[in-house]
């Protein structure tokens, strides 16, 4: 390992070795090789910013190269005895950070392996070998980041912010430790990574000894960064005063909402704050939809499918409703549709908590329960302003169902969207909720029921002759879990006359399911399978979001 790190000519070997796989042209190791022969910059940073490769794959390559192990990430308890031998100046320059170390070795993660002053200075200071680990550079600098801020804020925060003589120090001593620098640019740091991500949700969680920090991308949690537990106060604060709320208030859960600027553009936060036994949780919901594609073609919905919304969307009145569990797209789904109708010749209202699009030409209302202002209430005054199409962004109980049929009824098109797990779940949710059955078969045109699943990663993911699929660990497109991106997993039920007249006679879910596809309607287990016939998605994701039909 030192042999390869004091080789000056051990750049020049990495080159013909990315070039005999055909990683390099000739064209282009002979420019990596006179760039940095003329600027002395580090390896990586050459063949980077000469637009050669990508972090990622150098970082892999590198690896392979020097017939080490492909790290998965920067472990979040690294030895900080070892940091403080070491010191954080040094790190910074040299960009390198020490993970372990053991009476043989120490091990560090580094980005260019071919400067050799820095890995021969750490074997001297501790007397030791040093084994090497290779990630990108952004990666070992968002650690070192990390680490002075943890420093800066530990020199500061010794003490719990909680403690003092009285809650208006409390609350003046809350307020400046927000306002440190660290705590501001740590806070920025994970919502602009959450969203540079494509993170849905952005969760923050006090443990024992430290803050855990986790995204949620494509419906899992991925573990994102940690911060060191005296930071929890200050977080807090933070996100408290950016969300508006009470900063002094930690015993009962509270709700707000902030707007931050992400890259020049303006991002939507909302933000729910929970007490719990080691301090306040936060989930910060990322309501970014500069790039959602408002499309329900786009969405994954299929051309014969597409077809029946759009002509569901054209009907004069009637209810057509979203049915799945929390975050499977219904909110999406049913802005899709709106997009299809032409909002400057039809009236459209939307009454939602929160409102999750902004589209021009559209009346939007934003529900308020601090000043009564409830989805009925709201509704009734809907009615009044001479509507065409209201979209509820969920009937909640019998009040919001009522005045969704009444509407209904004197010829308005409704949308909306219920928690069911089936479509035909959802012409019985309303039984459920008190209203008669010949108000739901006369009014209730359609039910849409959805789930979202993981796309397998078109760039990695191959099906193997027994049939199984297998993914690449170090792909850069899916970040080794297999998988990118979502599609829509669906069954579209429209109500005919068979279907109302079984709702009338107060028929139960399955016998409703047994007319649907007498009716034609393809079950959502069934469309799953052809989703997974075709590669589109994995059998184990299936079975993952479903629990129908067997799959």
């Amino acid at each position: 390992m030192d042999a390869i790190a004091d080789n000056p000519g051990g750049f020049a070997a990495f080159l013909a070795y990315l070039e005999e796989r055909g990683v390099l042209s000739p064209e282009g190791a002979l420019r990596a090789r006179n760039a940095r022969a003329s600027t002395n910059h580090p390896a990586d940073t050459v063949l980077i910013e000469l637009g050669l490769t990508r972090e990622g794959d150098l970082a892999r390559h590198l690896s392979q190269f020097l017939d080490l192990a492909v790290p998965e990430r920067i472990p979040d308890d690294i030895d900080m005895s070892l940091v403080d031998q070491i010191g954080l100046h040094f790190l910074e320059t040299n960009h390198v950070v020490p993970i372990a170390a053991n009476v043989d070795e120490i091990v560090i993660a580094l980005a260019d392996p071919f400067l050799h002053q820095p890995i021969n200075a750490i074997s001297y200071l501790f007397d030791r070998s040093v084994t090497m680990a290779i990630f990108p550079r952004s990666v070992i600098a968002e650690r070192i980041r990390l680490l002075m801020d943890s420093q800066e804020i530990g020199d500061k925060a010794l003490v719990d912010p909680f403690e003092g003589e009285n809650e208006s120090d409390d609350i003046d001593r809350l307020r400046d430790f927000a306002r440190e620098a660290p705590v501001i640019k740590f806070v920025s740091r994970i919502i602009r990574q959450a969203v540079d991500r494509g993170a849905t949700d952005l969760h923050i969680e006090p443990m024992a000894d430290k803050v855990r920090i986790r995204f949620r991308c494509d419906g899992m949690l991925v573990p994102a960064d940690t911060a060191p537990r005296a930071m929890h106060a200050g977080i807090a604060t933070r996100i408290k005063i950016l969300s508006r709320l009470n900063i002094a208030e930690r015993r009962l859960p509270q709700d707000g909402r902030m707007r931050i600027s992400v890259r020049g553009q303006e991002i939507d936060l909302r933000v729910s704050v929970l007490p719990s036994v080691h301090g306040e949780t936060f989930v910060l919901r990322v309501l970014d939809r500069s790039g959602v594609a408002l499309k329900l073609d786009a969405l994954g919905y299929e051309s014969g499918a597409v077809a029946t919304l759009r002509k569901l969307v054209q009907i004069p009145n009637g209810i057509v409703l979203v049915t799945g569990p929390t975050g499977s797209g219904k909110t999406t789904t049913l802005y899709s549709l709106l997009k299809e109708r032409d909002a400057s010749v039809v009236k459209i209202f939307t009454v939602e908590d929160p409102v999750e699009y902004r589209l021009d030409g559209i009346t939007q209302l934003q529900v308020d329960l601090a000043i009564d202002l409830t989805f009925a209430r709201a509704l009734r005054s809907v009615l009044r302003q001479d509507p065409d199409i209201i979209l509820i962004g969920e009937i909640r109980d019998k009040d919001s169902a009522q005045i969704a049929i009444q509407a209904a009824l004197t010829g308005h098109l409704v949308f909306s969207t219920l928690h069911t797990n089936s479509a035909a779940g959802a012409l019985t949710r309303l039984r459920d909720m008190g209203l008669d059955d010949y108000l739901t078969s006369a009014t209730i045109r359609a039910v849409i029921a959805q789930r979202l699943v993981r796309r397998a990663c078109p760039r990695c993911r191959r099906k193997a002759d027994g049939g199984e699929t297998h993914h690449a660990p170090d792909c850069p497109a899916c970040r080794g879990t297999g998988y990118a991106g979502r599609t829509v997993v669906y069954e579209i039920l429209e109500v005919s006359p068979g279907l109302a007249a079984l709702i009338n006679a107060g028929a139960g879910e399955e016998e409703m399911n047994r007319q649907a596809q007498q009716d034609g309607v393809v079950p959502m287990s069934r469309h799953a399978e052809r989703l997974i016939g075709s590669g589109v998605t994995t059998r184990e994701e299936v079975r993952r979001v479903l629990e129908l039909g067997g799959i």
